[in-house]
């Protein structure tokens, strides 16, 4: 149990007789809070040097690369359910994948009137280099492991979740396991340059190098190393997971299973595979490491880790609401949990 600072929310409403969820509000301006306990509550905060004035600010950024993606939509969702309640507005800026907007966004939600800014970056560079002002503003990272000394990140356990699926299928009999990487934005194409940028210091940077670790360490284990014609550079789209799949068959590589980075792409591989006559999951199993709607929608459905987008919504509030009050706060990694459903089979050889 973390404790807190001297001089935050909760001293605050220690003093102000109050609890802290209604010391935040008054501080924030929520209407649901009488003028008494306004008055009282700002009168302990500038008797304990609370920065009052700090706290009137009521707009948290959210930026992200769009709003399309599922996994951001119910993201944000995540936050707005925290910080709506305690009188905060939630302004989104979206990069669309590129680092020049990204660039913008940053600048602009450098801003008096930001509290906070939640980012989903596209590229590997501390974002707080974008302004000089942006120091001062508390932020919170999701999406990366790492990206910066200094800054709190919150985010799923991709290695494992890799790990997992990965094991998963070797326990199967699958042994020709494809994986699909895909990066939020541009970037590397080529197997020689992702093996040469997984072996350096960036590797935290990017959600695909976590995976490829987990899905390394799997193989490893069993005594397989991984093979370069079966790492394909794809996206999070259906098109995408469709290519993928016709670029696989047009290789004549030998694969059994397909790891994919959602169960959109899941659903691409999966029509691509079907189109051409494949047995999935007998004669290829699938394994999306995200899920939504789409895995329980298609046939068969997709085996997949279980969505922990609204959680990381959640956790990514609650660690910036302790910046903003002057708080200790701390990452957040949530564990992974695969979901078996019917896109994945024992390898029956005489299937």
């Amino acid at each position: 149990m973390r404790k807190p600072g001297k001089n935050n929310i909760r001293s605050v409403a220690k003093a102000a007789g109050v609890s802290p969820a209604t010391a935040s509000r008054a501080l924030n301006g929520n209407p649901s809070v009488s003028e008494e306990l306004v008055q009282r509550v700002f009168s302990a905060a500038r008797s304990l040097g609370y920065p009052v004035n700090g706290r009137a600010k009521k707009n948290i950024v959210f930026i992200m690369p769009g709003v399309s993606n599922t996994y951001y939509s119910t993201t944000v969702t995540g936050v707005l359910d925290v910080v709506q309640p305690l009188g905060y507005r939630v302004q989104i800026m979206l990069s669309k994948s590129k680092p020049e907007l990204e660039l913008a966004c940053l600048q602009e939600a450098c801003s008096p009137d930001t509290a906070g800014i939640i980012i989903a970056p596209v590229t590997n560079s501390d974002p707080r280099q974008a302004a000089p002002g942006l120091a001062g503003i508390p932020m919170v990272v999701t999406g990366p492991r790492y990206l910066a000394e200094g800054l709190i990140h919150v985010h799923l356990d991709n290695t494992e979740a890799a790990y997992q699926s990965t094991r998963y299928l070797l326990r199967l009999g699958r042994k020709n396991i494809a994986f699909i990487v895909y990066y939020w934005a541009q970037h590397t194409q080529t197997y020689e340059k992702f093996v040469q940028e997984y072996r350096t210091a960036h590797q935290g940077c990017f959600t695909a190098y976590d995976r490829y670790a987990g899905y390394c360490r799997a193989l490893e284990e069993v005594g397989l190393e991984p093979d370069p014609s079966l790492l394909l550079f794809g996206g999070m789209t259906f098109e995408s997971g469709y290519d993928c799949a016709q670029q696989l068959l047009r290789s004549n590589t030998d694969f059994d299973a397909v790891i994919v980075p959602n169960d959109r792409c899941g659903a691409g591989v999966l029509n691509a595979l079907l189109a051409q006559g494949f047995r999935v999951p007998s004669q290829v199993s699938l394994i999306c490491l995200d899920s939504g709607l789409i895995a329980k929608a298609v046939s068969p459905t997709l085996t997949s880790m279980a969505s922990a987008d609204y959680e990381i919504g959640q956790h990514c509030a609650y660690q910036l609401l302790h910046l903003i009050d002057g708080e200790p706060a701390e990452n957040v990694v949530i564990a992974p949990k695969l979901l078996i459903e019917n896109s994945t089979q024992f390898n029956d050889s005489r299937g």
